[in-house]
């Protein structure tokens, strides 16, 4: 028998054991966490640096990256004000930090002509564009990772590292943000701003002290530079502010009690958010001359209008000093924004064509170009919201710090007018993504490995991972299984399926095929002369034509709206004939013969045209 002295040290002697042993397993579960996320992480960075490589220049960088690289070099913001600053500076650093020619001597600098100063800046001044492309979009694939370990942390505090690495998993293999989380653009970006807000403002209504009035200042500030959407973060606070009231109320204080108690830290947080935007637009106004501000706000605002009258003379007051000309550039770009959505754009979706919107193409969009998985968890996920009601106030607060922003997005993107891609609601992702984890972490909490839950999610996963890997490495293109890849641009248009991304492989289709002469229409932000010096230029309304010719799938449909309205050819014709290649699902290239267009005469009840498309 031990004496009781002995039995003490024998007893502290097993909790040292078992308190070594029990930071042994943190510690190896921890490794373990590190090395899978590690693991993502890198398919995700090598997948992004791939595509970065091989995808030809896209629509909107031709604006976006000579813009961020004036903002940096010049501090002159007279390029793309409809855009706030931060994503394009982040891209123009690195060309900041190269020995690359500029373009602030070019007529279209001095005439404010953005696209016309991206095309000289990156093909005409004898920079490479290749090398540019690559070294702009490096810091949107760093954000992109960024995001990712975001959401990672996020999920991770919420529901455990299991459910983390799951919510990582299910990002970094999301199409949509393989395609374009590697550009010089603004969406996934804006994903960024919206994620880090909601995250620091629910850590303020949870504790609300200075430092994190500070924090959720910070990141509604950072949201509020990377894209002009995350003015809906005014509503979606607000929103969550009404509801976090409502389920704090009691007998002792009433719901508007509780309300002025948050609105004062939902107040606060929007100011000070303003003047952090406010302090940022300073250094990239610094040098823009007050003249060329002045037709800034005229170019952009219509002087023509009569109802744009009030606030181009209202932003004038602010263009000659560079402390107020800050302020005044943030208003412009909001109400670009704002005249940009609701003018609308011609848009194409199965067959039908608009100038101005189609009320239904971001919902039959979202069906078809989501992974079929997604839709099954998110199915399930909503379901089980609809059966089983919150367990407690913060089950329910969680459910609306997620599914807020999703529904107002949704809601201002379906009364808008600007149909030109599924693009414009990766802000949501992060949010669709935490719903289902929230949701399967109903189930997966409880059961064991070997349960039909367990089994159903992970078939789910290993379809949705391969099925994006087999899709490498046309993501902008990507649909699901629902559509046939070969018939992609029958579906959907622009950057939904074609953004010029694929010039690069049309290059290499022609070089496999000894094609050495070919006619090219192409929608994107390459030149095709740079890089296929053989190439004809061609347009729809030069008419029927032989041999080879590779159209862009935007202007093969959108042609069959303006050719009939402008009275010329269209690329109707083309109807009658089966592509030889669909080039990455975009670039359609043809080779038609005089016996081709023998068996199928080409008719035009607009213009008549010889074969050769000679008027």
């Amino acid at each position: 028998m031990l004496n009781q002295c002995e039995r003490s040290v024998g007893v502290c002697v097993i909790i040292n054991v078992e308190g070594d042993m029990t930071r042994i397993k943190e510690v190896e579960k921890r490794i373990v966490t590190y090395l899978i996320a590690g693991s993502i992480f890198a398919v995700m960075l090598f997948i992004m640096i791939n595509c970065a490589i091989s995808d030809s220049g896209t629509v909107d960088e031709i604006a976006h990256i000579p813009s961020g690289y004036s903002y940096v070099k010049y501090h002159d913001y007279r390029l793309n004000p409809e855009h706030p600053p931060l994503a394009k500076a982040l891209a123009g650093i690195p060309l900041s930090l190269m020995n690359i020619n500029g373009f602030n001597q070019d007529q279209s600098w001095s005439q404010i002509k953005q696209w016309e100063a991206g095309w000289h800046f990156i093909y005409q001044m004898g920079n490479n564009p290749d090398q540019i492309f690559f070294w702009s979009r490096l810091p949107m694939i760093l954000l992109t990772l960024g995001l990712g370990l975001t959401i990672l942390i996020w999920a991770t505090k919420w529901y455990g590292r299991k459910m983390g690495l799951l919510a990582l998993l299910l990002y970094a293999f999301y199409p949509d943000i393989l395609g374009h989380g590697h550009l010089v653009t603004t969406d996934v970006a804006a994903a960024f701003g919206f994620v880090i807000t909601i995250i620091a403002f629910d850590k303020l209504i949870e504790k609300r002290t200075w430092a994190n009035v500070a924090w959720a200042s910070l990141a509604f500030g950072i949201a509020q530079l990377l894209k002009f959407s995350s003015f809906l973060l005014f509503a979606i606070l607000l929103i969550l502010v009404l509801y976090r009231a409502y389920l704090d109320r009691d007998k002792e204080n009433s719901f508007w009690q509780k309300f002025k108690k948050y609105f004062k830290s939902y107040i606060l947080v929007c100011i000070f958010s303003l003047v952090i935007v406010w302090l940022v637009y300073i250094p990239f106004v610094w040098n823009t001359p007050p003249g060329i501000e002045h037709q800034v706000i005229e170019i952009n605002l219509l002087p023509n209008e009569h109802k744009t009258e009030i606030i181009r003379n209202f932003l004038h007051h602010f263009e000659n000093n560079p402390l107020t000309r800050a302020f005044g550039h943030y208003i412009l770009g909001i109400f670009m924004v704002i005249g940009r959505v609701s003018g609308g754009n011609a848009t194409f979706i199965m067959g039908h064509l608009s100038e101005k919107s189609i009320s239904w193409y971001f919902p039959v969009a979202y069906l078809l170009k989501t992974p079929v998985p997604i839709l099954i968890m998110l199915l399930w996920a909503t379901v089980s919201l609809l059966v089983f009601r919150a367990k407690s106030k913060r089950d329910a607060w969680e459910n609306a710090l997620l599914l807020t922003p999703i529904i107002v997005y949704w809601a201002f993107t379906l009364k808008g007018s600007l149909n030109i891609g599924i693009r414009h609601l990766i802000p949501t992702v992060p949010f669709v993504i935490m719903f289902i984890v929230k949701n399967l972490y109903r189930y997966l909490g409880k059961v064991t490995i070997l349960s039909w839950q367990t089994v159903w999610i992970a078939v789910l996963l290993i379809w949705y991972v391969l099925g994006t890997i087999w899709y490498y490495p046309q993501y902008i293109a990507y649909f699901n299984f629902f559509v046939n890849r070969d018939n992609r641009y029958k579906y959907l248009t622009d950057s939904s399926l074609d953004w010029g991304q694929d010039l690069l492989r049309l290059r290499d289709y022609m070089d496999e095929n000894n094609i050495d002469s070919i006619k090219i229409d192409y929608f994107g932000g390459s030149v095709p002369q740079y890089y296929l010096p053989q190439m004809e230029e061609w347009y729809s309304g030069y008419g029927p034509t032989t041999g080879w010719i590779a159209v862009s799938a935007t202007f093969v449909q959108l042609s069959k709206l303006y050719g009939p309205k402008e009275g010329i050819w269209s690329y109707q014709w083309l109807d009658n004939y089966r592509p030889e290649a669909v080039i990455g699902g975009s670039i359609l290239v043809y080779y038609i013969t005089q016996e081709n267009l023998a068996q199928h005469p080409p008719t035009s009840p607009y213009i008549i045209t010889n074969i050769n498309g000679n008027r």
